[in-house]
Formats: C-alpha cells, sequence, structure tokens
C-alpha cells in the first residue's frame, strides 16, 4: 500500500475517532505529562497518577512515549516482551504490547537502546494514530509520559493531548526549560492551557512562588493559561520506590510525597479538564494533520 493509499485508509481510521462510543464507561481523557529537562521527576509523576487514577476505578492506559528509553517499565518492576516498536514493525498489534503494570494500570512500553524511534516519521505517526484506535473503548484515562525537552517526538505526543501536565523543579535550569518547552508546545503544538506540578519543592509557599513566577513570564508572552496542580516536596522515599522498582503511592502511602501527589491526583482527575474533550482518540489525528499535511 502506497502512502496515499494509507492515508485514505486512515482518514476512514479518523471517523471512528471524532466520535464518541455511547457503549463506552466514560469519555476518554488523554493527557501528556511533559517537562523542559530531564531529570525532574517527569515519568515518577506520570507513573504514580496512572496508579492513583486506577485506584479511583477508572481503566488506565500508560504510554511511554519517551521513545528508545524504557524508563516506565523500570519504574513498575516490569519486564515487558513488546514495544511500541513491535507494533510500529508490524509484527504484534498493539494490545499484544501492552503489559500489566500495578494497580491494574495497563503499559505501552517505549523500548530501550532503540534510536530508530527517537524520531518517527510522519508515516510511523499516522501507525500510531491507527494502531492506537482500537484502545478507545477499552480504557478511561491515557497518560503519556512524553519525553524531556523539545524534541520532535516530545512536541508530537504533548501536543497531540488533550490535557498536558509540565513538571519543573525550583533549579533555575528547569525554570528556564520549562519556560522554553511551554513556549514550543504552545507555539508549534497548539496547546493554550497547562497544568503544572512543581517537583521537590521546598515548601508550599515556595512552590506557589515559583508558579507565580513563571505564570507572569508565560502569560506575558504566551497565549497560554496555567493551572497550578500542587507541588510535592522532596523525598527520600522517591529514591527508596526507584531501587525497589515499585511506585511510591503503593509503597510508601503514608509519606509525604505520596499525601502530597493524592491532592495532585484529586484536582487532575476530579476537576474539569483543561481542555475541551473532543472525543476518542483523536488527539494524534488532529494533531497529525496539523503537523504532516504534505502526507498522502
Amino acid at each position: 500500500m502506497n502512502e496515499r493509499d494509507s492515508m485514505g485508509s486512515d482518514h476512514d481510521q479518523a471517523a471512528g475517532l471524532r466520535g464518541v462510543n455511547p457503549q463506552a464507561h466514560k469519555q476518554l481523557r488523554v493527557i501528556a505529562v511533559f517537562s523542559g529537562k530531564g531529570g525532574v521527576g517527569k515519568t515518577h509523576m506520570a507513573a504514580n497518577l496512572a496508579v492513583l487514577a486506577a485506584r479511583r476505578g477508572d481503566r488506565v492506559l500508560l504510554m511511554d512515549a519517551d521513545l528508545g528509553l524504557a524508563n516506565v517499565e523500570i519504574l513498575f518492576g516490569i519486564k515487558p516482551k513488546y514495544h511500541l516498536g513491535h507494533v510500529l514493525d508490524g509484527s504484534i498489534s498493539v494490545e499484544q504490547a501492552i503489559a500489566p503494570g500495578p494497580s491494574g494500570v495497563g503499559v505501552l512500553p517505549a523500548g530501550s537502546g532503540l534510536p530508530e524511534l527517537t524520531h518517527l516519521s510522519d508515516a510511523q505517526k499516522m501507525q500510531v494514530v491507527t494502531a492506537l484506535d482500537p484502545l478507545e473503548d477499552r480504557y478511561d484515562v491515557v497518560i503519556i509520559d512524553s519525553g524531556a525537552g523539545i524534541g520532535d517526538n516530545v512536541l508530537f505526543f504533548t501536543g497531540a493531548a488533550q490535557e498536558a501536565v509540565l513538571v519543573l523543579t525550583p533549579e533555575p535550569t528547569s525554570f528556564a526549560d520549562a519556560y522554553a518547552a511551554l513556549k514550543v508546545v504552545c507555539q508549534r503544538g497548539g496547546m493554550r492551557t497547562f497544568n503544572v506540578i512543581v517537583n521537590q519543592a521546598q515548601g508550599e509557599a515556595s512552590a506557589r512562588d515559583l508558579f507565580g513566577r513563571l505564570g507572569q513570564i508565560a502569560e506575558r508572552f504566551l497565549p497560554v493559561q496555567l493551572k497550578y496542580l500542587g507541588s510535592v516536596p522532596r523525598d527520600e522515599n522517591m529514591h527508596r520506590a526507584v531501587m525497589a522498582q515499585k511506585p511510591l503511592v503503593e509503597l510508601f502511602p503514608a509519606s509525604l510525597a505520596t499525601r502530597a501527589l493524592t491532592q495532585v491526583g484529586a484536582r487532575l482527575f476530579q476537576e474539569a479538564p483543561t481542555a475541551p474533550l473532543d472525543g476518542g482518540m483523536k488527539f494524534l489525528y488532529q494533531r497529525l494533520l496539523r503537523e504532516a499535511p504534505s502526507i498522502g
């Protein structure tokens, strides 16, 4: 099948992507978690928020979109047989690639040490759209652990989601890179509303001050609105959970970080989304059409 034929087939898929199945448990929410730089705890936030959502009774898929770097499976202590690369090469279906994680969370692994996945072609992005389409009725929440920085894959997955969560820390480099990531996702990805989590915070007051400064700069120069989800304090239990390869919220339920994450999760999942839920797996479809009009 040539690219033009593939595009026609994918437009047929789009009809399903745009609609909402009345049989579904609830309307699907697709949330991307991203950061301006690595080392700020982005994957920790995504993984633990996924577990918290599952504990609320949601059917949750955690997609590791930091392609080529398999961090989610390490944090969860699982050893998946397959990953997204196998889906893209056609050797298995996406359902076969999903591994069981803690609290019933489904995990779609990224694969590790695979440089060919670090920059998806337009055709591969369309493959992702098509592959994920059958999952719409199986999940209530899809959390995408996007990569760090402003690379092409980060822009695609973050800009494609219905909602975005930015993670930063009080470090000056994290602050600067967070603003840079906001700028790129806003200007090139079309995202206008962002949730913000301050990780490794040194107190709630300082975290709110950091958020306030970011908001003042961002809203002065960009057409964005930022929403403060909360802060998570620096907690040695986070490191212990990593070493044990277990979610923090399961291993240390009474820890300061778990209590803070629970409040963050409550704000994210209980309140109205920061963007309209226009329905289904169209989160990738519309992004692809904006980004790659040359296909076909």
